[in-house]
């Protein structure tokens, strides 16, 4: 399932919006490697750039929570913690067997259905909070 942007996984912060863009572009890199048959070799690349990226994206979004005092902070810090913990999971499930078809695939369900899941609930919510304030 390839993994596109679209107007409806806006937050409505610009610098937020155009971190998860990026995401959602480097992580089409990979569904269009695998489309050409390459993705094994580009899975240790995402997987790289996901493991420094979220660090700075996450801190990105909680330094903004805590700055407008957002009450679902807490249970979003969570989230980004438990993601970093699935990350590194997999790369170290790379390391330890290599890349294989069976990971791919593991990787591409997990990042698609996170980042799905948490930029239209969460990370949503975050934005309507505030949307809200203005």
């Amino acid at each position: 399932m390839a993994l596109q942007w679209k107007a409806e996984y806006s937050v409505g912060v610009e610098i937020i919006d155009a971190q998860h863009q990026e995401l959602f572009r480097r992580f089409g890199a990979l569904t269009e490697a695998c489309k050409q048959a390459r993705g094994k070799e580009q899975l240790a690349e995402l997987l790289d750039f996901l493991s420094d990226y979220i660090v700075f994206h996450f801190n990105d979004e909680e330094s903004q929570m805590l700055r407008y005092g957002y009450p679902g902070f807490a249970g979003h810090r969570e989230e980004h913690r438990s993601f970093m913990g699935r990350i590194e999971a997999l790369r170290k499930q790379l390391a330890e067997g290599g890349s294989s078809f069976p990971l791919l695939v593991e990787t591409n369900e997990a990042v698609l259905r996170w980042l799905i899941m948490h930029i239209r609930k969460v990370d949503t919510a975050f934005g309507e909070y505030l949307q809200g304030r203005s």
